[in-house]
């Protein structure tokens, strides 16, 4: 009896597992691990608030904003010719270049190569959330 139940919780679990997007990040990112992360290893070239320029362009207000839309950037052929896709950066968009940017559009000049473990991205993506 108790390895049929043991048995259908797993399949419950697999079927649930399964049906999730591939890289989802966790809803439950953790912002200030995200800011943590963010000043390691993304704020040698961005900065998430208004500041002196680095080289590339600032992230805050990233959610919901269509690619390439700063202006006193210069983008890559890759980002350019995402932009007039008229693709946004949605969640799940960012969720995708944060795991691998070379992946998620061919040809940027970004020399990040991403971030594998998911909970690093779920906390990413937190804090960017939060310098909305």
């Amino acid at each position: 009896m108790h390895s049929t139940i043991r048995r259908l919780s797993f399949s419950v679990l697999l079927v649930s597992a399964l049906a999730l997007p591939l890289g989802a990040a966790r809803a439950d990112g953790d912002p200030v691990k995200g800011e943590k992360f963010f000043r390691q290893v993304c704020a040698q070239c961005h900065i998430p608030l208004p500041g002196d320029p680095l080289a590339a362009p600032k992230l805050n207000g990233i959610i919901g904003r269509p690619i390439a839309a700063k202006e006193d950037y210069r983008y890559s052929d890759a980002f350019m010719a995402r932009k007039a896709e008229g693709m946004i950066w949605t969640e799940e968009n960012l969720v995708a270049f944060v795991r691998d940017p070379r992946d998620f559009i061919p040809g940027t000049v970004m020399q990040f190569v991403g971030v594998k473990r998911g909970s690093a991205r779920a906390n990413l993506i937190a804090y960017l959330k939060s310098i909305q």
